[in-house]
């Protein structure tokens, strides 16, 4: 096994494995000449995507002239709804899926009109971007021109929503999709910071939204095949509305909450499918996760008996440089007293949200824990009243 990246991982992983660079500028015919010259029978792309987010269609077209079973990878009509948030759109639009009102901007000239059509406060989103650039919100007209001389265009001016930021990752196969459960993010804010709030899985969601979601779901799988793993992020209105905000191509941004909460770690998940075509049979909540931001070098006391408490800082292949690292606990509604009162007791300062806001996500999820097994048993007995994102294949 060899892992071809950006930064040297000697020492990071096992010592069976070997390391490689990446050359700085990939094109197919590089990507291809890789495969060969490694003599690879499987090649796993973007486990994890720092500073690859661009490259999943280019990803797409080199697995499909190396062979799909050899280069497992999402379609390139799913590589470009993940890459471009202005393609996802208007294909949203195209097929009905519930997003947030916007105005595709193709030129400087016209942003003004855009912004009209829609109102602040709003966000200007480029079109392609890595994670966490490209994205700007704009609550007032004065902050608009800085903004418009700073992007590149196109871009999707787009209604800033009020509500809840969800996520809910994905795996999808020829066989069918499985899901992990829903994660909430917290309340939408100006910040577009969701690493920066107490998270929580599993959340609920109202019956409406989740067959709403259920739909598009199975619609993106229909229509734009993806093959691989792939996360939605979502908002849920305060009407009650669903609205896609983001698909992104791969695990990442939850995968930590999912590990904890099902005991199925997605990354390996994915691994399986790739190696031996399987999906995962558990990725139903046993736990509720809380993960919150902590301080970088803020060393937290031991977790409370029964809980399962992992500090997830930073590797070589990422480093972390936003001084903030997240920690998640997994929580039995059996251990749920002892989990609250050891967040009472820490320090002030450990965590970078208030104690009390924690414990309240804390308690949402022990509470949405609950409903989803109520869910689980009644879809023994009445199948069609399921969890709407498990498998798509039953």
């Amino acid at each position: 096994m060899t892992v071809l990246g950006f930064a040297d991982l000697t020492g990071f992983l096992d010592p069976s494995v070997t390391c490689a660079p990446l050359p700085k500028e990939l094109t197919e015919e590089s990507l291809r000449a890789l495969v060969d010259a490694h003599r690879a029978d499987t090649v796993v792309a973007s486990v994890s995507s720092p500073g690859q987010e661009q490259l999943l269609t280019l990803y797409a077209r080199v697995g499909r002239s190396v062979g799909p079973r050899r280069m497992p990878v999402h379609s390139e009509a799913f590589a470009t709804l993940a890459c471009d948030k202005v393609a996802l759109h208007r294909q949203a639009i195209r097929r009905g899926w519930p997003v947030p009102a916007g105005v595709v901007c193709e030129r400087p000239e016209r942003l003004g009109a855009a912004v009209r059509q829609v109102g602040f406060p709003l966000l200007v989103k480029e079109a392609r971007s890595e994670s966490f650039a490209g994205r700007h919100f704009v609550g007032e007209p004065s902050r608009l021109a800085a903004v418009g001389a700073a992007v590149t265009y196109p871009v999707l001016v787009q209604q800033a929503v009020q509500g809840e930021e969800f996520a809910v990752e994905l795996l999808t196969l020829p066989a069918g999709t499985v899901a992990w459960p829903v994660a909430s993010l917290g309340p939408l804010d100006s910040a577009c910071a969701p690493g920066r709030r107490a998270r929580v899985q599993p959340a609920v969601l109202p019956e409406a939204v989740r067959f709403a979601l259920s739909t598009v779901v199975r619609d993106i799988v229909a229509a734009s095949r993806p093959v691989g793993p792939w996360q939605m992020d979502f908002a849920v209105t305060r009407a009650g509305r669903l609205n896609v905000i983001e698909i992104n191509g791969r695990f990442g941004g939850v995968s930590n909450m999912s590990w904890t909460s099902t005991g199925t770690d997605p990354h390996r998940a994915h691994a399986d499918a790739v190696l031996y075509s399987r999906l995962p049979e558990h990725t139903h909540a046993v736990r509720a996760v809380l993960e919150v931001p902590v301080p970088n070098g803020m060393t937290l006391p031991p977790a409370p008996a029964g809980t399962v408490l992992s500090a997830f800082t930073a590797n070589p292949g990422y480093p972390n440089t936003s001084g903030v690292h997240r920690a998640v606990l997994g929580v039995t509604p059996a251990h749920a007293p002892g989990a609250r009162a050891w967040l009472r007791r820490l320090v002030p300062g450990t965590l970078l949200v208030p104690v009390d806001s924690a414990v309240d996500r804390l308690e949402h999820g022990l509470a949405a824990l609950s409903a989803e097994h109520a869910v689980d048993v009644s879809a023994a007995a009445a199948p069609r009243a399921a969890y709407p994102v498990r498998r798509t294949d039953r």
